[in-house]
């Protein structure tokens, strides 16, 4: 399994669903390869073999705050791949 993750290390909240990632790779003992791209971005970007999960938005919300993925988002994501392996 290929993933992808493209987030920001000035946010503590995209750091924090970067190390999920690593962490749920880790924890589960999935043979995968995480790579990691670090850039300004709103919101993270996650690939997995190919599949994005990112922010649709093209304006900023305003009444919700919470990040898109967010962690729960990206395990869901992560367990829907591994089960399809």
């Amino acid at each position: 399994m290929d993933i992808g993750i493209v987030y920001s290390q000035k946010d503590p909240r995209q750091t924090k669903a970067r190390d999920f990632v690593v962490n749920f790779v880790k924890k589960r003992g999935i043979l995968a390869q995480v790579f990691e791209a670090h850039s300004d971005v709103d919101s993270p970007t996650l690939i997995i073999n190919g599949h994005t999960l990112k922010e649709q938005r093209q304006t900023p919300r305003e009444d919700q705050p919470q990040m898109y993925p967010s962690i729960k988002d990206i395990a869901e994501a992560l367990e829907r791949h591994c089960w399809t392996l």
